[in-house]
C-alpha cells in the first residue's frame, strides 16, 4: 500500500533537500575555491574585494538553491502542464477523455475529479443528444399516429355539421365512431405523455416495501374474466410466498397490465396465458407467456421500442398506441430491474426481473 504524501509535504521535503544540497555545494566551493583564494591573498585583499567575494558567494547560494529546487520539483511542473493540456482538450470537445493519475497527492486527487467531471459531461451530452434524437423520432411518429384517428374524426364531424346523414341510425353511427376515435386519440396522447415523463432521469418513484405476490394475484383476478371472455385462460403459478420488493406499486401494476393487454391483443384464441415466478437470493423473475405468431430475435429486440408493431397488417385492427411495452420497460429500468422477451416456436415469454429486499 502506497503512503499518501500531501503536495505540501512533498514541496517542504524538496525545499529542505534543496537547502541541504546548496549547503553541501557551498561547503565544497568554500573548501576548494574561496578558502584557498582568501588564504593566498589575505594580506592584499581590499575591503571592496571582500564584499565582492561575499556578493558572489550569496548569489551563488541563491542560484544553487533555486536550481536544485527546480530540478527536484520539475516533475510537479510537468504534471501540471500535462493536466492543463488535457483539460484544454476536454474543453475543446473531447468529452470523456481521462487523465493519467500519478501518485496520491492533491494533484492526483484533482485528476480524479477532472476524470469524473469529464465522464459526467460526456454522459450528459450523450443523454441530451439521445433526448434530441428521441424528440425528432417522436415528432415523426406522432404526426402519423395522431393523424390516423384525427382525420376520420374531422370527416365525421364535417358530415354531422353539414347534416349529410339521412337517418337517426346514421347519426348515432357517426357519433359513436367519433367518440371511439376520440378515446383512441386521448389514450395515445396520455401514453405519449407518460412515456416522455418516464424518459426524464429525474423522475421520482414513490417506493414502498411490499409483498409482490398479493399484487400479482389481484391483477390476475381482475384480468381473468375479461381474458376468459376472449378465449384466453390465465394459468398462474401459486403466488403464496412472501417476497418483498421496493417498488412504486402504481407503476409496477401498470407494467403487468400492459403485458397482459399486449398478450390479449396478439394471442391465438383460444389459448393459455402462463404466469410464473422464480426467486433467487437477490432477484425475482416474473414471466408471462402467451401463444402467438413466432418472432425472430430482431423482432423480439424491437417490441420494446416506442410505436413498434410486430404485425403491420393487423396494426390498424388492434387498438393501442404501440407505447405499452416501451413504457413498461422504462418503468422496470427505473426500478433497477431488467425486462426482455424470448420466443420458442409459438410461445412468446416476457420476463420482468426485480431486486428483492
Amino acid at each position: 500500500m502506497k503512503l499518501r504524501i500531501s503536495l505540501k509535504l512533498k514541496l517542504l521535503i524538496e525545499t529542505v533537500l534543496s537547502f541541504i544540497l546548496t549547503l553541501m555545494y557551498l561547503y565544497v566551493l568554500t573548501i576548494y575555491v574561496f578558502a584557498p583564494y582568501i588564504t593566498k591573498n589575505q594580506y592584499i585583499l581590499e575591503t571592496y574585494r571582500v564584499y565582492y567575494i561575499l556578493g558572489i558567494y550569496l548569489v551563488t547560494a541563491i542560484g544553487t538553491f533555486i536550481l536544485f529546487f527546480l530540478l527536484l520539483s520539475n516533475r510537479h511542473i510537468k504534471y501540471i502542464r500535462y493536466m492543463a493540456k488535457e483539460i484544454k482538450a476536454i474543453a475543446s470537445g473531447n468529452l470523456g477523455q481521462q487523465l493519467e493519475v500519478k501518485g496520491k497527492d492533491e494533484l492526483a486527487e484533482l485528476c480524479v475529479n477532472i476524470n469524473f467531471m469529464s465522464k459526467e459531461l460526456k454522459d450528459k451530452f450523450e443523454y441530451e443528444r439521445e433526448l434530441e434524437k428521441n424528440k425528432a423520432e417522436l415528432i415523426t411518429n406522432i404526426s402519423h399516429d395522431l393523424r390516423t384517428p384525427l382525420t376520420p374524426i374531422i370527416a365525421y364531424l364535417d358530415i354531422l355539421k353539414s347534416e349529410k346523414f339521412t337517418t337517426k341510425e346514421e347519426l348515432n353511427e357517426y357519433l359513436n365512431s367519433s367518440f371511439n376515435l376520440s378515446i383512441k386519440l386521448k389514450t395515445l396522447i396520455d401514453e405519449l405523455f407518460e412515456y416522455t415523463k418516464l424518459s426524464n432521469r429525474e423522475i421520482n418513484l414513490e417506493l414502498v416495501k411490499v409483498n409482490i405476490c398479493p399484487i400479482i394475484n389481484q391483477i390476475i383476478g381482475e384480468y381473468s374474466p375479461m381474458l376468459e371472455n376472449k378465449g384466453l385462460k390465465v394459468i398462474p403459478r401459486s403466488f403464496d410466498e412472501e417476497i418483498f420488493v421496493n417498488i412504486d406499486i402504481e407503476k409496477i401494476v401498470r407494467v403487468f397490465e400492459n403485458i397482459l393487454s399486449n398478450a390479449e391483443k396478439y394471442s391465438f384464441k383460444p389459448s393459455d396465458i402462463l404466469i410464473n415466478l422464480e426467486k433467487d437470493k437477490d432477484n425475482i423473475i416474473v414471466s408471462i407467456s402467451n401463444k402467438g405468431e413466432h418472432l425472430n430475435q430482431d423482432e423480439l429486440n424491437k417490441i420494446f421500442e416506442k410505436f413498434y408493431r410486430v404485425d403491420v397488417s393487423r396494426s390498424n385492427k388492434i387498438q393501442g398506441s404501440g407505447l405499452g411495452l416501451a413504457i413498461s420497460k422504462k418503468i422496470v429500468e427505473l426500478h433497477g430491474g431488467e425486462m426482455w422477451a424470448e420466443c420458442k416456436r409459438d410461445i412468446i415469454t416476457v420476463f420482468i426481473k426485480l431486486l428483492t429486499i
